[in-house]
């Protein structure tokens, strides 16, 4: 019996695996994108019509704080 719920740990801690992959995939901080970032960021979700979105209201503050 212990040695089948040994053989089940491995088995859910794939799935916390995979999520730990996706977070290292992580976008870069917006204080820390420069001046040609920040617009193709601002642009790629332009195009995707994601212009609602706290990210990229986010992304507008930092240009501006830029100065661009």
């Amino acid at each position: 019996m212990a040695e089948e719920v040994k053989a089940e740990q491995p088995a859910e801690q794939t799935p916390a695996a995979e999520g730990a992959q996706t977070a290292a995939k992580k976008t870069a901080k917006i204080n820390r994108m420069d001046a040609t970032k920040l617009a193709s960021k601002i642009e790629e979700l332009e195009k995707s019509g994601m212009t609602g979105s706290k990210y990229y209201k986010h992304l507008l503050q930092r240009k501006r704080e830029l100065g661009l």
